[in-house]
């Protein structure tokens, strides 16, 4: 009789955590959504074009560099502003080169070094208004991994997607990577 009633206990038991289980509401991961950062993939053939542009507005400026009476104002992966200062009171922005992936530069002479997402280019600068690629040196820089930021979540880089020129903030579907 002992033995009856602790497997009937156990089956109480069993039926009780049955129930109990099924009235927990347990989040889906499909559903977290949550704000984060996504990598903006551009293709190689596309990052290695450089051109000069029109002049565009400054949105997210980076470093300057003063050569002659030229600036040069990098915008945040995107490229540079080449900016007449002859008359300081009143700059007048002559062009843009488009360098996809930039955010750092030096100047030497007449040469400006950017890179250009994973690449070195060297960019002669003696005429500023017809600025020219001199030399490239590919895979010098590691690819973006993560978003400049910490303590957020982003989408992790896939690198059949592309190249990872920067991050674009908005809602991301069950993020996995941290930083």
């Amino acid at each position: 009789m002992p033995q009856l009633c602790l497997k009937m206990d156990h089956g109480i038991l069993l039926l009780c955590l049955a129930l109990l289980g099924g009235c927990i509401p347990q989040d889906d991961p499909a559903d977290v959504r949550q704000e984060g950062y996504r990598p903006v993939y551009i293709s190689r053939e596309t990052m290695i074009k450089i051109a000069v542009t029109a002049p565009q507005p400054l949105k997210n400026p980076g470093k300057i560099y003063v050569q002659g009476t030229y600036l040069f104002v990098n915008e945040i992966n995107r490229g540079i502003h080449v900016i007449d200062n002859q008359q300081p009171t009143a700059p007048r922005t002559i062009a843009f080169l488009s360098i996809p992936g930039n955010v750092d530069m030096a100047v030497k002479g007449t040469m400006l070094y950017a890179d250009n997402a994973t690449d070195l280019v060297a960019i002669d600068i003696s005429s500023p208004e017809a600025v020219r690629v001199v030399k490239r040196i590919a895979g010098v820089f590691p690819t973006q991994k993560h978003p400049a930021y910490t303590n957020v979540v982003f989408e992790c880089v896939d690198d059949s997607r592309g190249v990872v020129v920067g991050w674009e903030k908005g809602m991301l579907t069950n993020p996995k990577c941290r930083r």
